[in-house]
This record gives structure tokens, sequence and C-alpha cells, in this order.
């Protein structure tokens, strides 16, 4: 990159930057209510994205949707060089929003590495530099129609989009679910929460943990359950307490999980025997 380049419209604002060495200080955590596209030309470091950090080096793009949560840090002594663009949904040509769609994933991180246009891409991106002589009348639409062009190479990757990492991503899923195992957790809201499709965390979670999430949070809830029940909480109150909306469902789950059904003095019984 010769130089620094900033070229501002009212939807959309391209930016090409280098910084010849890299910050040593993570930047503040910031949201905004336009999209941003990052695309990582050197530096290496991690991305954090409403908690979920991911690996950065040369040729990671990077997309933050509005009211996300993001920084990035760079490691000390590198140059770090990078394209950035933001856009708000008039940005978007009419004919474009379903490569839109297909190109930012709602609920999961959108992070590409190794991206296989590449070389293309840089190019698209420096075109973007060409703007910067048009008229102003014609400078938003030559960029619109550029980043149609990006969307569209987005939307025709073959999906080598960079995830949170399966051992990280199953360690910080359980945290969340000990911490908030009374409440009523669905797929859907650990999905949302981690940014990330409800099938990849099922995946996930089972390999890092050998456990379904379903069968973890009943086994979690059960065992708290006959912890109640030993210390003299009665069955209904304590499926209530641990997160059970449904008593029938808490005494089949309970059955499984013990082996006997859940009483009083059974559970005792079962303590004295062992």
């Amino acid at each position: 990159m010769s130089k620094n380049v900033i070229i501002d419209t009212r939807d959309i604002r391209f930016a090409r930057v280098t910084n010849e060495v890299a910050p040593t200080t993570l930047e503040t955590s910031h949201c905004h209510d336009f999209y941003e596209i990052l695309f990582v030309v050197n530096g290496r470091g991690r991305y954090i994205l409403e908690g979920a950090e991911i690996p950065v080096a040369p040729g990671t793009l990077l997309i933050a949707r509005p009211l996300e949560y993001h920084c990035i840090k760079i490691e000390a002594d590198q140059s770090y060089e990078r394209y950035r663009i933001h856009f708000n949904a008039a940005a978007i040509l009419p004919d474009m929003r379903a490569l839109f769609d297909e190109a930012i994933n709602t609920g999961e991180v959108n992070a590409y590495t190794a991206f296989p246009f590449s070389e293309p891409l840089i190019s698209l991106f420096e075109r973007f530099s060409n703007a910067e002589s048009m008229p102003a009348e014609k400078r938003e639409l030559y960029m619109k129609l550029i980043l149609s062009e990006l969307l569209m190479l987005l939307s025709i990757s073959d999906g080598r989009a960079q995830r949170v990492d399966d051992g990280e991503l199953g360690a910080r899923v359980i945290k969340y679910l000990n911490e908030n195992i009374e409440r009523n957790i669905s797929l859907d809201t650990l999905a949302k929460r981690f940014f990330v499709s409800k099938y990849y965390l099922c995946r996930a979670f089972k390999k890092h943990n050998g456990i379904s999430v379903h069968g973890y949070i009943n086994k979690k809830r059960v065992m708290l359950a006959k912890q109640l029940i030993e210390s003299g909480e009665t069955a209904s109150g304590a499926a209530y307490r641990v997160g059970f909306g449904d008593y029938s469902a808490f005494y089949r789950a309970y059955v499984k999980v013990t082996g006997e059904p859940p009483s009083l003095k059974g559970s005792k019984r079962k303590v004295e025997e062992v």
C-alpha cells in the first residue's frame, strides 16, 4: 500500500490504511450502526467479535454487523495493513439483496481465512481508490457496484469460513451453562449468544465435552435437584429451582440419570448404600 486513502459518501465509506508498527494494546471494543468489512493484508493477531476470538493473519476477511461489539489486536512489531469498508443497507443494490444475505449469515461469526479469491479481492479493493477522482454524483454508484462484486465473491466462496475453535467454543458454552443452568436455555438462545449455527454449536460442544448440549443440561439439572432433595427440598420444588418447567419431564430425566424416582427416601438410601 503506497498511501492511506479514505473515500466517503452518504451510504458507503472505503479506507486503505497502513500502520508501520502495530498497536501494542487492544483497541477499545466498540460497535456502530453500519456494517464493516475488514480485510487484513499484513499483520497477525486476534479479532474479538461479541466475545468470540478469531485468529487474524494476512488474507483474513472479517465482517461485523450493526451493533456487534468488536475490536482487533495485532501482534507488536509488525506492520498492520488493511482495507476497510463501512456501509449501510442502502449501499446494497436491490438485485444484490439475496447475495448479501448469503454473504453475511445472521447469527454466525462471519470470518474467512485463506480466502479462496484473495488476488481478485485485493484487485477489487484497489479499484475503490479510482472513485477518489470521480465526480461526486458518480462516485457513490461506482462504489456500490464494487461492493456488489465483493458480495458476489463472498457468496460463491467455498465455505472455508473460520469459526471459533471447537474446543474453545465448547469450553465457553459449558461455562455459560454452568452459570445459567437454572434459566430457560434453548439451542436457539445459545446459537445466537455465541454467533454460530445450532448445528455447529452442537457438534463443537459434543466433540469437546463428550455429551450433547441437551444431555449435559439435563444431567446437570438432575444432579443439582438430587442435592436439593437430599437436603430436604420437595421433588417438585427442586425441579422448579433447577430449571425444569414441567414436572413430568423432570421425572423422566431424573429416572434416566439416577435410575430411581425423585423421592427423599430413595435418594438417602442410595447414598447410604454407596
